[in-house]
């Protein structure tokens, strides 16, 4: 398939169903329920907005600890009292996948591959529409996410379904910077937006804690011209910031849950910040699928060193 954006936003809704329709989605679930001892979920680039919102749905639905860590972090962290680890990895085959899994840990790998390592066990999940071919994963994210949430759901996947929409904006795009005000409920959809404008290249984000932002976070508000990204809950401090943000920015992008869940609410906003992505990336005549990247990517990309 051709790399094109707007060909992969349509076909967005379609792969994930697909996936979720040829997935063997008990095997995955039945396995998720043996996770009930405290567990490390880890990711990287793209696939750690992934394990962000794996140890989240770990942590509530078997009611273990449960955290987010970068592969990275295992060169250094000792993780005493962790029992499992989850790897989510679309390829399931990279140096990230390697150091999370050179350990004593029980070994679990989310991924759209299976090899042949009986210390691992596969939550493989499948697709039969063309490979998405694009610079940044949109479809390889959702995908995995909506396994996870239909894990939460008990396999319930019409409220999945409740959530995909093609999500419309308006406003004007040029800014100094974007900054993202969210918090532990909605921080997948943060670190999607963080990694997605920094990989593409179409704008620079800060991202705010709601709570620390009143604490001495605002002085950018009055030294650049920047636009702010908000991902509401409807808490009283939601509806404090948002009528002062409105004096300091030069426009406040909201996007609003529709739940009083945060798992749910963190799903639905992760799609209405894909498109938001995506309208940014058209107002700049840009391309998501398409991104010119810095050379050093091919130096880089594929280390394989001491860290």
């Amino acid at each position: 398939m051709e790399k094109n954006m707007q060909v992969n936003f349509e076909f967005l809704e379609r792969r994930v169903l697909d996936s979720l329709d040829k997935t063997d989605l008990e095997y995955i679930r039945s396995e998720l329920k043996k996770l009930n001892e405290p567990t490390i979920v880890c990711g990287v680039g793209g696939s750690s907005v992934v394990s962000e919102f794996g140890s989240k749905v770990i942590k509530s639905k078997n009611e273990v600890i449960s955290i987010n860590s970068e592969p990275r972090d295992f060169a250094y962290n000792r993780f005493t009292g962790f029992k499992n680890v989850v790897s989510c990895s679309y390829s399931g085959n990279n140096y990230g996948v390697e150091l999370t899994f050179n350990n004593d840990l029980k070994k679990y790998l989310l991924s759209n591959n299976s090899f042949q390592d009986e210390d691992v066990t596969y939550l493989k999940y499948d697709t039969t529409i063309d490979k998405e071919r694009s610079f940044i994963s949109i479809g390889t994210t959702l995908i995995p996410i909506s396994i996870l949430l239909n894990y939460y759901l008990n396999g319930d996947n019409k409220r999945l379904y409740d959530f995909f929409n093609k999500y419309e904006y308006n406003f004007e795009v040029n800014a100094d910077a974007y900054e993202i005000f969210s918090g532990i409920d909605t921080s997948t959809t943060s670190k999607y937006l963080e990694s997605t404008l920094v990989e593409s290249g179409i704008g620079i984000p800060i991202v705010h804690d709601k709570y620390s932002y009143c604490h001495g976070r605002s002085t950018t508000s009055i030294n650049f011209n920047n636009l702010a990204i908000y991902l509401y809950r409807g808490t009283e401090l939601d509806n404090l910031l948002l009528e002062e943000l409105k004096k300091y920015y030069k426009d406040v992008i909201v996007l609003k849950s529709v739940t009083t869940n945060p798992i749910l609410d963190d799903y639905q906003m992760l799609i209405q910040a894909m498109y938001l992505t995506k309208y940014i990336a058209e107002q700049k005549q840009k391309d998501l699928s398409v991104v010119e990247y810095s050379p050093v990517v091919k130096k880089l990309y594929k280390y394989h060193g001491r860290l």
